[in-house]
């Protein structure tokens, strides 16, 4: 490839990543946390989330309950809540099964509210993540915040895959486990189809 033509596609590229920024999305999201997890992990999960998702073109804000209204929930970005659980851990097939460690309550259209069962992350991290529990904690979070926008299903790569081994955890350890490309764009689609602008 001649030297112009390379100038030229790396100059299309950071217009794309511009252009990518410009266009973010905003999702209101609020941590439930009676558990009483440790802030220190929490805000580890929350910095792993947001990464995830800033790859893909949205921004999370963190919300507290005291934002929380009906008239707030109606007006600008979408809210979804994450509830952090120690207790009632469901029967699953596997210690990183995605239906161990988390559920999204979704229809085909999504849904705005999940449980993660800490138990369920903390065990796994401590057999497959070398024992990050938080940055363990937010790739759970990112997957069951992805099932709240694009409902029930699985992909055959990226973070919306149905179970974890061990590549998907060197992937997470390298801060290499997005949204494909695809799953990117339909996340940014149901975030503006949610997002309601009152004029």
């Amino acid at each position: 490839m001649r030297r112009p033509e390379m100038k030229e596609m790396l100059l299309m590229t950071l217009l794309g990543s511009v252009n990518l920024l410009a266009a973010s999305e905003e999702m209101n999201v609020r941590i439930c946390n009676p558990a009483g997890i440790s802030e220190t992990v929490v805000s580890q999960a929350k910095a792993e989330a947001e990464a995830v998702y800033r790859s893909a073109g949205v921004r999370i804000v963190w919300r507290d309950s005291a934002e929380f209204s009906i008239a707030a929930s109606r007006e600008g970005a979408p809210w979804f809540f994450i509830r952090l659980r120690n207790d009632n851990l469901p029967r699953g097939v596997g210690p990183a099964s995605l239906d161990v460690m988390g559920r999204a309550f979704a229809e085909d259209d999504g849904g705005y509210i999940a449980d993660v069962y800490f138990q369920a992350v903390q065990a796994t991290s401590k057999l497959y993540y070398y024992g990050d529990i938080g940055a363990l904690l937010g790739f759970v979070i990112a997957h069951e915040l992805g099932h709240l926008l694009l409902g029930p299903g699985h992909s055959l790569a990226g973070v919306m895959q149905a179970a974890w081994g061990l590549k998907q955890m060197r992937d997470m350890r390298q801060r290499q486990f997005k949204f494909p490309w695809d799953s990117a764009r339909r996340i940014r689609q149901a975030l503006d189809a949610r997002t309601v602008y009152v004029r």
